[in-house]
């Protein structure tokens, strides 16, 4: 085993400053054995910045399907025949309904969600503004949105009725990306990234990973998202859904998953990471071991287009690994 080689990992991202790139790829050689061991350290690496809080987060679908963009991971495209549902808006009263419901059982921070390219309609974005501004007043909750390519304007309207933090997924590498998309390009989802930074939004920034991705391109992204300094970044792992471009994709396999957490923790010591989509296929009877390998938040509840774990569940699984969920946003 190359103890001293991930010791050497480990040290440098205790420091605080992640590793480089070259280390990073160094990750993606290890055997379960050696992995076992580096997810020793990465459980370090987790208790130091972040201690035992473990964030949730949860969503609600508040608008669905009919999607211009052609993802080929997302059943919300209109160019695939799924069976996603399709509506629009929700209600004011009903996105604060779920904000409510979120915070019953246990969750700190609440994102709407919105299919499309952007919100840009100027009756959707009132609804969203008077949305945020009503759960800002009658809970605790951190509020995040995922909206598209949003501009700036709109996004400092959303930042003035009182939007916490901006979600927008770079969805994978630069060099991968127009393997997924094609109905805009990277370069548009990084400037989404930054007109929530200019907006003074905190931003969560992430990916999925199981998309026909190398290794390499994994550490690629993970580095441009540190490039981007960002706060969150959601690990999601594909969940192929029959009908979207990506439905016969094999899921990845747990330990892969695992370093995937862990290579993230290394590179993004201090960074808030959340599992996300894809959790309970991926990692199943073995999820806690995502603490272990890194991550400190998951999203709870349900996902965009399909059902997640019990809220109870993973209070439980939290408090059996002497961790502490945490109830509202500090």
């Amino acid at each position: 085993m190359r103890k001293e080689q991930i010791d050497s990992l480990i040290e440098t991202a205790l420091s605080g400053q992640g590793v480089d790139r070259e280390q990073a790829l160094f990750v993606g050689e290890l055997d379960r054995e050696e992995l076992d061991y580096l997810f020793e350290g990465a459980d370090r690496i987790r208790d130091k910045f972040k201690g035992a809080d473990v964030k949730i987060c949860s969503i609600v679908n508040a608008k669905s399907g009919k999607c211009p963009e052609d993802c080929g991971f997302c059943a919300q495209s209109s160019g695939f025949k799924t069976d996603s549902p399709e509506y629009g808006l929700m209600s004011v009263d009903e996105i604060v309904a779920a904000a409510k419901e979120a915070e019953a059982f246990g969750s700190n921070e609440f994102s709407i969600v919105a299919s499309g390219t952007a919100v840009d309609d100027r009756k959707e974005l009132d609804v969203l503004i008077e949305a945020i501004q009503k759960i800002k007043k009658e809970t605790h909750l951190e509020v995040c949105a995922s909206l598209g390519l949003m501009s700036l304007d709109n996004l400092k309207e959303l930042k003035a009725a009182g939007l916490d933090r901006f979600h927008h997924n770079l969805e994978t590498a630069a060099s991968h990306f127009d393997q997924i998309v094609t109905t805009h390009n990277y370069r548009d989802e990084v400037a989404a990234v930054e007109n929530a930074k200019q907006a003074g939004l905190h931003v969560c920034v992430g990916g999925i990973f199981g998309m026909g991705e190398t290794y390499k391109q994994r550490v690629e992204l993970a580095f441009d998202v540190r490039d981007l300094e960002t706060q969150s970044f959601p690990i999601n792992f594909l969940k192929p859904i029959e009908g979207t471009a990506l439905e016969d994709m094999d899921y990845m396999d747990y330990y892969e998953a695992l370093r995937t957490i862990a290579l993230l923790r290394l590179v993004l010591p201090k960074m808030d990471l959340f599992v996300c989509g894809g959790r309970e296929e991926i990692l199943g009877e073995g999820q806690e071991r995502l603490f272990a390998a890194g991550a400190n938040g998951i999203l709870g509840g349900n996902y965009l287009t399909t059902k997640g774990q019990d809220p109870q569940r993973d209070i439980e699984m939290i408090e059996k690994l002497g961790l502490r969920p945490v109830y509202e946003p500090g």
